[in-house]
């Protein structure tokens, strides 16, 4: 039986980069550990951290008591690769409003990475349900360097998803109205070098493709922030009495997705380490 030479690519590609992974002298191991995740404080008035269960597949984050509203978090599978340019993907079951009262804010994060002279501060790219006026259709793209204590985080894209999520607006008569589906809700995100793409949709609907323009949204990056890293989830803002619980996390690098295989991008990568030892393939280092 004659293998196409697509397939080929994609089966060569897969073991090239999982061979580099594996092969990596050493990835760096930060955060707090919680069972089979790990997480790292980007921000956090009382010094405090969310605690983690994991069960199967979904992962549940409550507050400390008392609770911290400032506290925001990144979390990652331990198994997840080192890498800069991923897909992830993540469920959210919690969305702010959906356990009433106080909003909770879910949220996704990308290139998870240690940064400062003594490697203990934590730096990430996140995407994230807006909380501010209960706008909780917009999402916003940040950068984190917790080692920036006057400004730990920084806009670099907003997106207005009310087409998809629905939204909030008082009518005529001063009532609340709202049209906000309620969860899950599904994000996946790309980086690819300085750019950040993630895509949303909600409930029965199909998963959007990569290039549906109604449900993919893409910012660039400032300089700096095609660094290797880990990718997982976000949550921030959890009052006393609330939780958030997550499903379905998934990484990959981001040239084993399948509509990624044959791409330029992609197909010079394979070409370069079909002719490189495979432990210099991938893109930690020790």
């Amino acid at each position: 039986m004659q293998v196409s030479r697509r397939a080929s690519r994609r089966g060569l590609l897969g073991v090239i980069m999982i061979a580099g992974l594996a092969a990596t002298a050493c990835t760096p191991v930060f955060g707090t550990a919680a069972g089979p995740i790990r997480h790292g404080t980007l921000y956090s008035d009382s010094g405090n951290q969310y605690s983690y269960t994991v069960d199967d597949s979904t992962v549940t984050a409550t507050p400390p008591t008392p609770a911290d509203p400032s506290i925001r978090e990144a979390f990652w599978r331990t198994d997840t690769p080192y890498y800069a340019d991923q897909q992830t993907c993540i469920t959210w079951h919690t969305t702010a409003g959906s356990q009433g009262g106080d909003p909770a804010q879910p949220g996704l994060a990308m290139r998870i990475a240690p940064t400062g002279a003594d490697g203990k501060g934590i730096k990430a790219i996140t995407v994230t349900e807006n909380v501010w006026y209960a706008a909780i259709w917009i999402f916003n793209v940040h950068i984190w360097d917790t080692t920036n204590t006057a400004s730990p985080f920084t806009l670099v894209g907003q997106f207005d998803l009310s087409s998809l999520v629905g939204k909030l607006w008082i009518d005529d008569n001063g009532v609340l109205q709202s049209t906000i589906v309620p969860p899950p809700w599904y994000v996946c995100a790309r980086t690819q070098g300085d750019q950040f793409t993630f895509k949303v949709w909600t409930g029965s609907n199909p998963e959007p493709a990569w290039n549906d323009p109604t449900h993919v949204f893409t910012t660039t990056l400032p300089d700096g922030w095609d660094h290797p890293g880990y990718s997982g989830g976000y949550i921030g803002h959890l009052h006393q009495g609330q939780s958030a619980t997550f499903s379905d996390l998934a990484t990959m690098p981001l040239c084993l997705a399948p509509d990624m295989v044959d791409t330029p991008h992609c197909q010079d990568l394979l070409d370069t380490t079909t002719t490189t030892p495979a432990t210099t393939v991938g893109a930690a280092t020790g």
